[in-house]
């Protein structure tokens, strides 16, 4: 089961909670219109991909990332989608020095919809590992993560294969935490006069701060999905921030998953308590559980699909 609060209709009686956040531009005809017929996004599950390391200049380091492509004949150019993948407190890899899991599994599949996909690493080029288990982390999403994000996408529009046009923003945790500065007009790295990204991803973000500040408006529409039972990002303030957005007509939903927690999206794995991390939300501010729930991990892809669907439709 799973609650949204945005501009989407129920799909199942008692699955959804709309409460309506959209443009006008964003919902055409009925609301059971929505979901197109046909996906915007020509993808081929079977199709196979190309992977590579890349350099990603930024402003204070040369970030790294791997980039993931779906293969195609050498006789045709083409401009894609692209999305930008941004990593939690944990980092890109993991201790093996291999992509994390989650990281590859949403990679690929954006690769299988047709997407370049770039999952972006904040941590290595700067000497970091995990931070999670730190109070006073080095790095901060609404700064250096935000930049960093923005130097990507520069990035991704140079390529002769990206649409310029069509460059999205996924983020897990502290990354979805750099989601919701990413979409605001000041955040760092943004140039009113530069390239943007068409739309933003934010899995279980932190939604304390966005919701204290009463100048915070996404420019763009954003997407919101968290798990009821989260103990490290709980899911509440998210709800509430979308609700709050509003009556200012922004383009924003939150969508939860009952007796989902932290990182539900992981494609194996099992529920688990780590007793270190740093976490405000808990007694003692130690503490959290995270793991995979399958089935919202299937309602979350097929949600994320809707939405850069919807994103990419013609209007």
């Amino acid at each position: 089961m799973r609650n949204s609060t945005g501009y989407r209709t129920a799909r199942s009686a008692g699955a959804v909670l709309l409460v309506g956040l959209a443009f006008a531009s964003l919902v055409t005809g009925s609301l059971s219109g929505c979901i197109s017929a046909r996906p915007a996004i020509a993808g081929n599950p079977s199709a196979s991909l190309h992977e590579q390391v890349v350099q990603v200049p930024a402003r204070d380091v040369m970030l790294s990332g791997v980039l993931f492509t779906p293969e195609k004949s050498p006789l045709l150019r083409e401009r894609r989608p692209a999305i930008v993948l941004m990593h939690g407190c944990g980092g890109m890899v993991d201790a093996r020095g291999a992509l994390v899991a989650r990281h590859r599994d949403w990679a690929e599949r954006f690769a299988r919809w047709g997407f370049v996909a770039l999952t972006l690493d904040s941590f290595a080029p700067r000497g970091l590992k995990s931070i999670c288990e730190m109070k006073e982390r080095p790095i901060h999403p609404w700064k250096e993560r935000t930049a960093d994000a923005y130097a990507a996408l520069d990035y991704l529009v140079d390529r002769s294969d990206v649409d310029p046009g069509a460059v999205f923003v996924l983020g897990w945790s502290h990354g979805g935490s750099t989601v919701m500065s990413i979409v605001r007009s000041q955040a760092p790295g943004h140039q009113s006069a530069g390239p943007h990204f068409k739309a933003a991803i934010a899995f279980y973000p932190g939604c304390t701060l966005p919701l204290s500040q009463k100048s915070y408006r996404p420019t763009v529409p954003l997407t919101i999905l968290h798990g009821e039972a989260d103990d490290w990002t709980p899911a509440a303030p998210c709800v509430e921030l979308a609700q709050k957005l509003k009556t200012a007509g922004l383009p924003v939903q939150t969508i939860t998953y009952a007796n989902a927690h932290h990182g539900f999206d992981q494609p194996s794995g099992q529920i688990r308590y780590l007793p270190n991390v740093y976490n405000p939300a808990a007694p003692g501010e130690r503490g959290a559980h995270v793991g995979p729930h399958p089935q919202a991990r299937l309602d979350a892809i097929d949600d994320v699909r809707r939405f850069v669907d919807r994103q990419l439709s013609p209007r």
